[in-house]
């Protein structure tokens, strides 16, 4: 049982299509039929990608690898029975089990966020922020990115790339709002001048120490008293853990990730693994919930699915880099390339960002075809 189809487990399927993986029945658990490539996101928004560029059949993908498909997510995990809730009620059980559900954006219990916010996940909600971009009433109130991440400030600036592109002038306020004091403070400082230098070209306004009160139909309400106009808010914030894993009787981490070992495997049941931002790694509690971990996963899940559906004991390690290349759209044809506490914008740092997502979605869109 695959539930979710996070970027882990494409390399699952890839594996049984490939004829790398134990012979078995698998079903795939998702209501996602487009598997949407993170990564290009913010150049679907900016016009540099259209939908079918960075989107893989979720359908076609798994008929070639010869798994079922139910069009349903998993809500419940009941694992001592070795059974699955979907969305639809049905009931089913499993063998072995593998999450790759990802995490919801944080935040979204504040008032008005879900009424009024956009939030990147899932990310088909791009298309509806591509609509409203795509307004006149943009030009009267402008848009506001919550979140100060790398994803925030790339949707921010991906949003002045289509303004622009649709002719409205940089005068129509784009702001971001953050609770941190800087953007993205995870990284040197290096790479937060480069961030802030690329916001002023655009004339990205940022607002930080904020702390929002409510998300209204038409803007933004600040705990200080603060209002700032928008007819476009979109939810860019961190990751959150989906509340039914912790309410099942999978052990979690205080944030209610699933807690795994370095086999990937539920350190409270051998039949179940976990990847990608729905895992907690018990031996790096503290890595990033980011996309570069979940596709370092994928094959190492692989092999450990593998020994579980062979009956042994996982003979694989995983090892999370302690580095990793970010590659920051600034979608004016360049891109910040940040490695440990070095940062360059460069028109290469593009390209190899664009060479790198189009050679991720053709690998899997593309295998057993």
């Amino acid at each position: 049982m695959l539930a979710g189809l996070g970027h882990a487990h494409l390399f699952v399927l890839e594996a049984l299509i490939k004829r790398k993986l134990s012979a078995c029945r698998v079903t795939v658990c998702t209501a996602e039929l487009q598997h949407v490539y993170s990564g290009m996101v913010p150049g679907w928004l900016s016009g540099l990608y259209s939908a079918q560029d960075l989107s893989i059949d979720v359908a076609a993908l798994c008929a070639r690898a010869g798994a079922t498909l139910l069009p349903h997510n998993v809500i419940a995990i009941n694992a001592a029975a070795r059974r699955v809730t979907l969305a639809n009620g049905e009931d089913m059980e499993y063998d072995v089990c593998s999450l790759a559900v990802g995490s919801m954006p944080s935040g979204l219990q504040l008032s008005g966020a879900r009424e009024y916010a956009i939030p990147l996940k899932p990310l088909q909600n791009v298309e509806r922020i591509i609509r409203v971009l795509d307004t006149r009433e943009i030009a009267t109130r402008g848009v506001c990115v919550v979140g100060g991440g790398l994803a925030g400030v790339e949707m921010a600036l991906a949003a002045r790339a289509r303004l622009r592109a649709n002719n409205v002038e940089d005068a129509v306020p784009i702001t971001i709002v953050t609770r941190d004091a800087t953007l993205f403070v995870k990284r040197g400082e290096r790479l937060r001048e480069q961030l802030e230098t690329a916001c002023a070209r655009a004339n990205v306004r940022v607002v930080s120490n904020a702390t929002l009160s409510a998300v209204r139909e038409q803007s933004l309400l600040l705990d200080d008293g603060v209002e700032i106009p928008s007819a476009l808010t979109i939810w860019a914030t961190g990751p959150a853990a989906q509340p039914w894993l912790a309410a099942s009787d999978l052990a979690t981490d205080d944030a209610g990730y699933v807690l795994v070992n370095d086999a990937l495997q539920s350190v409270s049941s051998s039949a179940v693994f976990a990847a990608g931002d729905c895992a907690t790694l018990q031996t790096a509690p503290d890595i990033s919930k980011a996309g570069v971990y979940a596709v370092r996963m994928g094959p190492m899940l692989v092999r450990a699915l593998h020994d579980a559906l062979q009956g042994r004991a996982p003979s694989v390690r995983y090892t999370p880099q302690k580095r990793w290349l970010a590659l920051v759209s600034t979608a004016d044809g360049r891109a910040i390339a940040s490695y440990g506490f070095l940062s360059i914008r460069t028109t290469w740092a593009m390209w190899l960002k664009d060479r790198i997502d189009r050679t991720f979605i053709a690998r899997f869109r593309n295998a057993g075809a």
